[in-house]
C-alpha cells in the first residue's frame, strides 16, 4: 500500500500508520472515529451490505482502524445486515492494543431504539465469546444500549448486556457518555448511515476514515451520512491518503 499524502511513501503498513495517529479525547467524552466505505458515486452498500464494495486492501485498513479503538459502536440495522461478530483480533492487533494501554480486544456495543436486534447474528447467538487469554476480568459480551421505549420482550431474548438509558430513545451524547463511564477513550462508529447522521447532527464526529471503492454502484443506497433533519456542514481536514490498486483510503479529522 502506498501513501500519497501528506508525503509520498512507496510502502506502508496500515496497522503502523493508523495505530500511531493521535486521538486526544475531549474531557467529557471519547474521541469518535467513523469508518465507512463508499462507491465513487456515493453508495454506502450494494444490495444492502457494504462487503461488495471492498476487497483485501479495504480489509487491511478495516483491521488497522479497529486496532485503534476501545469500543466499536454500531446501529442495530447495520449489525443485523452485516452479521456482526464479537471482535476477535489477531495477535499483531492484540499487541497494538496492549501497547497502547487498552484491553486486548475492543468491545462491541449495538445501539437500538426499538430493541429489534437480530438475536441470530454471531455477536449475540454465540453462547460464549472467543476471548484471548489476555482478557480475564472483563465481561466481553456484546453491550446493547437502548432507551425506555424499547420492547422489553425482545431485549430479554438477547444474549447481551443490556443498558436502558433514561430517555425514550438513545441519544448519541448519552451513548457516548455510557461508553465514557466504562473507560472508553476512543470509540469507533461503523454506522449505519442513519446513526452517522445523528452523530453528525450532534457534532460528535472527530475523525472520518473513508474507503473509496472504484465501483460505480447506481441503485438507491444512501450516503455514508443520511437521515439528518437538516444539513449541518462540519469542516474536515484531510490528514492522510493511502492507495492500493484503484482504492483510496482517506483519513479526515476536525481542523
Amino acid at each position: 500500500m502506498q501513501q500519497i499524502l501528506p508525503t509520498w511513501i512507496d510502502d506502508v503498513d496500515p496497522l503502523d500508520v493508523y495505530s500511531s495517529d493521535p486521538r486526544p479525547a475531549p474531557l467529557d467524552r471519547p474521541w469518535v472515529m467513523v469508518n465507512m466505505i463508499a462507491s465513487v458515486d456515493g453508495a454506502s452498500a450494494i444490495n444492502g451490505a457494504s462487503g461488495g464494495l471492498g476487497g483485501p486492501a479495504d480489509r487491511a485498513v478495516f483491521r488497522a482502524v479497529r486496532a485503534s479503538c476501545d469500543w466499536i459502536l454500531v446501529a442495530s440495522g447495520t449489525a443485523s445486515a452485516e452479521g456482526y461478530r464479537t471482535p476477535n483480533p489477531d495477535e499483531a492487533v492484540v499487541q497494538r492494543h496492549l501497547a497502547a494501554g487498552r484491553s486486548a480486544t475492543p468491545r462491541l456495543a449495538i445501539v437500538t431504539a426499538s430493541g429489534a436486534v437480530d438475536p441470530t447474528i454471531p455477536a449475540l447467538a454465540d453462547a460464549t465469546t472467543d476471548d484471548t487469554d489476555h482478557d480475564t476480568d472483563d465481561d466481553r459480551r456484546t453491550l446493547v444500549i437502548t432507551g425506555e421505549a424499547a420492547d422489553g420482550a425482545r431485549l430479554a431474548g438477547l444474549n447481551a448486556e443490556i443498558v436502558r438509558l433514561a430517555m425514550p430513545a438513545p441519544r448519541p451524547d448519552a451513548v457516548l457518555g455510557e461508553l465514557h463511564r466504562r473507560g472508553a477513550a476512543v470509540v469507533l462508529c461503523e454506522g449505519g448511515p442513519t446513526w452517522n447522521g445523528r452523530m453528525t447532527e450532534a457534532g460528535l464526529v472527530d475523525e472520518l476514515c473513508l474507503s473509496i471503492s472504484p465501483i460505480l454502484a447506481g441503485g438507491t443506497s444512501s450516503r455514508i451520512v443520511a437521515g439528518a433533519a437538516q444539513a449541518v456542514p462540519a469542516r474536515m481536514r484531510l490528514r492522510r491518503l493511502l492507495t492500493e490498486g484503484d482504492l483510496l483510503f482517506a483519513r479526515y479529522t476536525r481542523p
